[in-house]
């Protein structure tokens, strides 16, 4: 198996990397400048608001929106006033009180991010977690031998009441002595931590994690990667000194890409990566998935298209199922979706075929780093499972909401956008003292009014008496509009003969 880890950092606007698994895409991670990546960073931060109806507090730590922060995630070293036996929030946490918190989800569409105080430190063997008495190995540490090793090599770690840890999935077959040199570094960059919160004034940054680039080796570099190419020096020579400190062995392994071809069109990447913001995804037999994102969930369509190769219904989608397990799993992973996700797979009667297909899903998940649950398919063909969130989606960092329809992906007709505007009218013109109104709207909307609704503007100008104009914009997107009403200045009533529509003589003024 050949896997090659490819860094594509020339533009300093973009970074890209991917995992390639001989020849196809596997893992794809993107930062943009755009876009800061907060997740794991540790701020002070001030209670600026305590909910009691949500549980949870809205906390200032400098960014443009609160954090929230849930009860369940303050440390109990924060609580105050439990002693009078009312252990609401409101009694334990005061506005105004000043916590270490980290970010444990970055901000995403109309959400600010999700705090905890609960602080985890990730070093490239292990994970400190001061305030917690946690010790243990990595679930994903599914040899049972090696687990009880590496369970014997924590316990026996001198670490201090008042600190957990966890060794990572990258500390199989680690020494304890490289384990312990790693928890060493991670202790004396908590204490520098805690000097940092004692000297500054809330809200402050503390800690912030490492580049993208060497977070995402922290995370990802495995012994099996038989390769790491990056196409720019400086990020070069900032990954050979990680990896000859994490990983030596390794070392030679990491190289400067400096061939003609830009190094994702070398690998044929970038058609692969366009598909990952596709909506829709193509299956092998000729069927489809449908992939939506919305803010309450990811929803996911499973359709047969027109594979009809098996010999009844049933059989087809029980074969395009699978296959969209398969693919879905792959897929939650590219896009680093999370939440709760529903998958509408195609109907079967056969409940054996329904536990096929979730048993082909839990397992192309086993090797996906995000924690998960996946429950059962309902009556109505229907799948939830959750994922873990451990970064904004691939899309939300890359796209932005469009203009034209706010996000909708449709606009509201001419018709309606000129039916919308006539209301406008109508309520604009009942104010005192109006003597003229001008609307500007896009051309289409004015052409429509113009062409089509004349009559009704006409009518509208005898009744108020008074003028009304109505003025193309060409800058304007379906949707927009602007009134601006001027008031009379003088006793004389306007006359309405004379009153013109963007230019053109009104019916009434010909008649």
């Amino acid at each position: 198996m050949n896997i090659k880890i490819l860094i594509n950092a020339v533009d300093p606007e973009e970074c890209r990397i991917a995992t390639v698994k001989d020849s196809k895409l596997v893992q794809f991670h993107i930062d943009s400048a755009s876009r800061a990546i907060t997740r794991g960073n540790i701020y002070k931060g001030t209670v600026s608001r305590v909910e009691s109806g949500l549980q949870a507090t809205f906390l200032d730590y400098g960014a443009e929106r609160n954090g929230f922060l849930q009860k369940n995630e303050i440390h109990s070293d924060y609580f105050q006033d439990i002693t009078s036996g009312k252990h609401t929030i409101k009694n334990m946490i005061k506005r105004g009180q000043d916590m270490l918190v980290q970010v444990v989800k970055d901000p995403i569409m109309h959400k600010g991010a999700m705090l905890t105080t609960f602080i985890s430190l990730a070093g490239r063997y292990i994970v400190l977690m001061p305030g917690s008495t946690t010790r243990g190995v990595s679930r994903q540490v599914s040899d049972e031998t090696e687990r009880a090793r590496l369970k014997d090599i924590v316990d026996k770690l001198k670490i201090q009441d008042g600190f957990g840890a966890i060794i990572r999935t990258a500390g199989i077959d680690c020494t304890k002595a490289v384990i312990a040199k790693d928890l060493n570094y991670l202790l004396k960059l908590w204490k520098n931590i805690i000097k940092k919160g004692q000297k500054k004034e809330a809200p402050a940054l503390l800690y912030k994690d490492r580049s993208f680039v060497v977070r995402s080796l922290r995370d990802y570099l495995t012994p099996d990667v038989s390769e790491i190419l990056i196409d720019d020096e400086t990020v070069y020579n900032e990954v050979r000194d990680f990896v000859n400190i994490i990983s030596p062995k390794q070392a030679r392994i990491v190289k400067h890409f400096k061939g003609p071809k830009p190094i994702f069109t070398k690998y044929q990447l970038e058609t692969q990566i366009a598909s990952i913001f596709e909506k829709q995804v193509k299956l092998k037999s000729g069927g489809t998935i449908v992939i939506q994102q919305t803010e309450a969930l990811v929803s996911i369509d499973v359709n047969s298209g027109k594979d009809t190769h098996k010999k009844n219904i049933e059989q087809t989608a029980l074969q395009t199922n699978l296959e969209a397990a398969e693919e879905i799993a792959g897929q939650l992973q590219l896009r680093d979706l999370g939440g709760l996700i529903v998958i509408d797979f195609i109907d079967m009667r056969e409940s054996k075929h329904n536990s096929e297909v979730v048993r082909t899903l839990k397992k192309y998940l086993m090797g996906d780093k995000a924690r998960g649950k996946v429950g059962t398919i309902s009556k109505f063909g229907m799948l939830e499972m959750s994922r873990q969130r451990l970064k904004p989606s691939i899309e939300y960092g890359s796209y932005q909401t469009c203009r034209h329809c706010q996000g909708k992906g449709m606009m509201p007709s001419t018709e309606t956008l000129a039916l919308g505007l006539l209301r406008q009218l109508r309520l604009e013109t009942l104010k005192e003292n109006v003597m003229h109104v001008k609307a500007y709207v896009p051309n289409q909307v004015s052409e429509y009014i113009l062409n089509r609704k004349r009559n009704e503007i006409n009518d509208l100008e005898i009744r108020r008496e008074i003028l009304i104009t109505i003025e193309g914009d060409e800058k304007m997107v379906p949707g927009e509009s602007r009134i601006v009403c001027e008031k009379k200045t003088v006793k004389n009533s306007v006359d309405s003969n004379s009153i013109t529509a963007n230019g053109i003589p009104s019916l009434n003024s010909v008649l």
